[in-house]
């Protein structure tokens, strides 16, 4: 009978393995979100995905809302409950006009905008102040 050495590893190294593991999967996304104050429909998710490039918006690939001329994403510190067609713009900066009002859609973030500096993400018809949804960001 051959008799095998099995070599034990430290306890303290599954634990620096996993809280390494941790680390990496908390700096890649955020879980996704759906639109909570929607004053016209928005279906889908989006998330904020940290690349090697920097922050994108990502609209999932069902995402789905109604044609507009003017439809912008904000980013705003106002409540998203308090968010309304006058005030959107207000305190708040804009990352993009939409490029489509269906469809998985991804956005860099401009370099200059922190996200975790505001508390709200926008949809907003910006030509005719029309919110279409508002949703937090955290």
């Amino acid at each position: 009978m051959s008799s095998i050495a099995v070599k034990r590893i430290n306890p303290i190294a599954y634990l620096f393995i996993a809280l390494l593991s941790i680390f990496f999967m908390v700096g890649t996304a955020n879980a996704a979100s759906s639109w909570e104050k929607q004053d016209f429909k928005v279906k889908g998710t989006w998330s904020i995905e940290q690349r090697t490039d920097g922050d994108y918006l990502v609209l999932s690939d069902d995402f789905k809302t109604k044609k507009a001329p003017d439809l912008k994403i904000f980013l705003s510190n106002t409540a998203y409950q308090n968010v309304t067609g006058k005030n959107a713009t207000n305190d708040a900066v804009e990352v993009t006009q939409l490029s489509s009002h269906k469809g998985g859609q991804s956005y860099k973030i401009p370099a200059n905008i922190n996200v975790s500096d505001y508390s709200t993400l926008i949809l907003h018809c910006e030509q005719y102040s029309k919110l279409w949804a508002a949703t937090p960001l955290k």
